[in-house]
Formats: structure tokens, sequence, C-alpha cells
């Protein structure tokens, strides 16, 4: 069984450039699916996003009671496989949706982010693809939409890497 105790991963190892996907978690149930059996489900025909990130993060809706409307938790993401809705939730055969195909993540123990990142206005939220940094730098759900910083290209130039290019540029 999956277990939500750190292990040796903090969140100080977690590089800031890491790719991770903002998801939403609509249900108790599926959260505690996550927590204890670390895994969560994506329906293919939903995705609209890129998939290689490294972590998850769980955005919990108004199902989430004083939790609600924020961002408090991720995951690493370990792999992703495919599964039809009935093999991933047994219980439920007859669901509507039982016959789906799903993006199956295993996943690693839950991290708790330093600070909630909530949705101060209510907005619809689905996916959203983000960095670690982003993350933690973030004060409202909207600031995750944000694209990161440019890079520093002073570096580059000062190494000579296209240095003609950057004199006819001057020059």
């Amino acid at each position: 069984m999956h277990s939500d105790h750190l292990s040796d991963l903090s969140l100080d190892d977690i590089p800031t450039a890491t790719p991770v996907l903002v998801c939403v978690v609509t249900h108790p149930t599926d959260f505690e699916r996550i927590r204890t059996k670390g895994w969560y489900r994506i329906p293919v025909v939903r995705t609209r996003v890129s998939l290689t990130v490294g972590y998850l993060a769980f955005y919990q809706t108004a199902a989430f009671g004083a939790e609600r409307w924020a961002v408090r938790s991720i995951a690493a993401v370990r792999s992703v496989d495919l599964a039809y809705r009935y093999e991933l939730i047994p219980d439920e055969p007859r669901h509507p949706r039982a016959a789906m195909r799903y993006y199956r993540f295993a996943l690693g123990p839950l991290l708790r982010l330093p600070l909630a990142i909530p949705s101060r206005r209510l907005r619809r939220v689905t996916f959203i693809p983000t960095t670690f940094g982003q993350l933690l730098t973030a004060r409202d759900i909207v600031d995750l939409w944000q694209p990161p910083t440019a890079p520093v290209w002073s570096d580059v130039w000062g190494a000579g890497v296209n240095a003609r290019w950057k004199m006819s540029v001057e020059g």
C-alpha cells in the first residue's frame, strides 16, 4: 500500500525548472486514492496538455470544505500507463464512463507545499502546465498560468555562443 509519509525526497530536492501538471481533484475519494494507493487518472479524451511532467500537483474543489479551491500538495510521477476506468475502479462497473480509457499516473508520496496556492476568485480549473518554481512563488492559482521568466541570455553570450549573431545585432 502507498504511504503518505515523506520518503528521502523533500521539496528542497526538486529543481525549480521541473515540469508540473496541476490536476483537478473533484471528490475526496479520488484524493484518498492518490494518498493511499498512489495513483491518479486523467481521461485520454480530455488530455490536451503535455503529460511529460515530473510531478502532479492537485487542485481541490469545493468538495474539500475548508481545504477547497487551492493547490496544497504534489507527488512525483513514477510511471504512466493506459487503463480502462472499470480496471482502475472495479467497484463501479456500471459507471457511465466505465469503458473510457484513462492515463494512470503511478505516484510517489504526497508532499505538502509550504504555502497553499488558493484561487481567490472562482475559476474553472482543469489542467495547468507549470513548473515547480512557479508553484513555489505563486500566490494565486492565476500565477500558475503565467509563463516563466525569460531565460538569462547573458551567460550564453558571455561564453561566446552566438557571438557572431550578437555582433551583427549590436553593430
